[in-house]
């Protein structure tokens, strides 16, 4: 029996089951007499069992029947809870999702055994409570595993096949007296994006040499298809010691093994053509081995669980759709034209409603709740909590609200960064905290609401907050500033700086932070999905990140504006007021045109010279200005005419066209002209 077709349904339940588990499992370490818990744990683990035995995984069948073994005892009242053995229910839990992630890449679950866990698991069922032998056992044998892997050439250039041109390069390299370099790197495995760290060493060295070769190629380290080593050869006029600090410089390299390159007489030197026709043969002889009778393709989850609500509201309008379409086969008819004319526009006007309700049913469709995402931080802040010594609690709400399934995929990671961030560098030791008066257990909030066409997403830690000072002076250490930039910097400036690539305040490098590497990923990640991130802090108190990001609809609401007789658009959510000022009211400020709008002090911005356009032959006597908003900041926009409100339909202008970030996009107008969206955002 073909089971493949259910691999999809078997990945999507398998993750639901993971998530209840660690969330039942949380509630166990804070409550363990809970039965109610102790069941759900006992039927989660079961459910998987029978699954993975379905599906022919049958180390994962192995490893979840003994869990269940473990939780069946408990529930008999032959075992109790402890913190050891929660330790190595976490510790199963996350073997069972690297056997997840290992079939959703490859559709096999891999040659993990997982003998030392289910050892722990089966030392728990003969002695309550007491794995600490088989921990032991475990660390023993780590030591050896380790001191067998130090034994052996960690040189693994030594054996990269080089093709016949390759080895040429080298040749008239030397002959040119260039360095030619064979070097291994080693990425820290508790490395979460291994591909951006191997691409910042390839980033380092384009202009100091040339890589000509790389094992594995670039679009497998692009694609993560590798462990946490790759090898280079390496073409330079540069010194071994500089080409070794450039890789070194990159956060998350545990260690690099570089020297001269030699071609070794039994190098395995092939043509091009030879190494062409080898590599697939290669590729098809590892696939027989590794994963027999599997595709070995990656399994991509295209499906989005809806609502049985929002299918029935979609169901009611498209029954209303043709009721318009007959109504309109009704009207053409009719032999009165007055009436049929009247009839006619009658049923425009209700097609119009249908079509607005339905693209808004459409769009939920898509709408996946912010919780499918969030709720994985619980587990992983009881995990920080342990490994930094502190005491803290995460407190989230706005589970509920709902973003486009485009945006929930790739938000996972900035916010995950985010609250690592709080944990180790916003949170103090608990030493430190009671010495101050705050509580001894650190707060963490994780919000989430929707404000208008955006959702807000906040991080905000009750910890030391952001010393500017010290940032201004970790800056000019680095040589990012000079000590002119540093005294003329406000403190939102000062700030920015930590958005900086390689950019750190933290004195030491730990497994969760202070490489310089977290907070340039989330500003560059959110930036990309067309949003924008800022942070508000108070020293002794705590920091507040706040995300914004587009809920990414296809079909806006817009203001249509005209600057030098080009049609521009403005989304009418980010709009609060459109005011007609008189030119002599406006004011400078530092330097800047501002205007006094009931009390209220609004910066102006004047889109005719933001956009470049030529310049009026004369200032009129009053402007138009549309006050537009973002988050609690305010901005006028100063333009030539409004030409009404209208429904658009949002156009990507691809990632080819350079333009600069106040233009989100285009949108064709009913004369078929093209009108730029301007992202008021980027103006505020």
């Amino acid at each position: 029996m073909d089971l493949s077709q259910y691999l999809e349904m078997f990945i999507d339940e398998t993750k639901e089951h993971l998530q209840n588990l660690n969330d039942q499992v949380l509630v166990l370490e804070a409550e363990p007499d809970n039965i109610d818990t102790i069941n759900e744990i006992f039927r989660a683990a079961h459910s998987l069992k029978g699954m993975a035995g379905t599906m022919g995984f049958k180390r994962m069948q192995r490893l979840t029947h003994d869990m269940e073994n473990v939780f069946s005892e408990i529930r008999n009242g032959k075992m109790s809870v402890t913190p050891d053995l929660v330790d190595i229910v976490f510790k199963c839990l996350d073997a069972i999702e690297e056997y997840l992630d290992c079939i959703i890449n490859t559709s096999d679950e891999g040659e993990n055994d997982n003998d030392e866990l289910i050892n722990m698991l089966n030392a728990c069922l003969k002695e309550e409570g007491a794995p600490e032998p088989e921990k032991k056992v475990q660390q023993e044998e780590k030591v050896e595993t380790e001191a067998d892997s130090a034994d052996g050439d960690k040189r693994k250039f030594l054996h990269i096949d080089i093709a016949d041109f390759e080895k040429n390069a080298i040749i008239e390299a030397k002959a040119k007296n260039l360095n030619v370099y064979g070097a291994t790197v080693y990425i820290d495995e508790s490395c979460i994006l291994k591909a951006a760290r191997a691409f910042l060493v390839f980033k380092g060295l384009e202009n100091k040499g040339e890589i000509i070769k790389s094992v594995p190629g670039v679009q497998d380290i692009e694609d993560e298809k590798f462990d946490f080593d790759f090898s280079m050869l390496i073409i330079s006029d540069k010194s071994l010691e500089e080409i070794k600090k450039i890789i070194t410089n990159v956060s998350e390299i545990k260690e690099v093994v570089i020297e001269n390159y030699e071609i070794p007489n039994d190098a395995n030197v092939v043509s091009s053509v030879q190494k062409e026709e080898k590599e697939p043969e290669k590729e098809e002889t590892k696939k027989k081995k590794t994963t027999p009778a599997k595709t070995g393709k990656p399994v991509a989850n295209r499906s989005v669980r809806v609502d049985i609500e929002k299918l029935d509201v979609l169901m009611n309008l498209v029954s209303e759709l043709i009721i318009a379409k007959n109504g309109l086969v009704s009207v053409s008819n009719q032999e009165d034209s007055k009436t049929s004319m009247q009839s006619f526009n009658e049923q425009i006007e209700y097609l119009e409603r249908i079509t607005t309700n339905l693209h808004e049913s459409v769009m939920k469709v898509r709408m996946v709740p912010i919780e499918s995402v969030v709720n994985r931080f619980p587990r992983m802040i009881r995990d920080l909590s342990k490994k930094l010594g502190k005491e803290m609690e995460l407190i989230m709400t706005g589970e509920d609200t709902e973003l486009d399934r485009t945006v929930i995929d790739e938000i996972g990671d900035p916010l995950m960064h985010m609250l690592r961030n709080s944990a180790d560098h916003g949170l103090e030791p608990t030493i430190d905290r009671l010495k101050l008066g705050k509580p001894q257990v650190g707060t963490i909030q994780l919000n989430a609401y929707q404000d208008g066409n955006n959702v807000t997403i906040e991080v905000i830690d009750d910890g030391a907050g952001i010393d500017v000072e010290k940032v201004k002076a970790s800056a000019l250490k680095k040589g990012t500033i000079t000590e002119e930039q540093a005294e003329m910097m406000t403190e939102k400036e000062a700030i920015d700086l930590l958005f900086r690539p390689a950019f750190s305040t933290s004195e030491k490098i730990t497994d969760v932070s202070g490489r310089g590497v977290g907070l340039d990923v989330v500003k560059n990640k959110i930036e990309g999905l067309g949003g924008d991130v800022e942070v508000s802090t108070k020293l002794g108190e705590g920091t507040k990140f706040t995300v914004r990001l587009p809920l990414t609809l296809a079909i806006i609401q817009a203001l249509m504006v005209e600057v030098r007789q080009e049609k521009y658009a403005i989304p009418l959510n980010s709009i609060v007021t459109i005011e007609d000022v008189a030119a002599n009211d406006i004011k400078y400020v530092q330097q800047k045109e501002v205007i006094n709008l009931r009390g209220t002090v609004i910066p102006l911005v004047r889109l005719d010279e933001v956009l470049d356009c030529p310049p009026r032959d004369e200032e009129p006597e009053n402007l138009v200005v549309v006050i537009v908003k973002k988050g609690d900041k305010q901005t006028g926009l100063v333009i030539d005419n409004l030409l009404g409100q209208q429904e658009i339909v949002i156009k990507p202008l691809g990632k080819y066209i350079n333009i600069h970030r106040m233009i989100s996009g285009a949108t064709i107008l009913g004369d078929g002209e093209v009108a730029l969206i301007i992202d008021s955002n980027a103006l505020v």
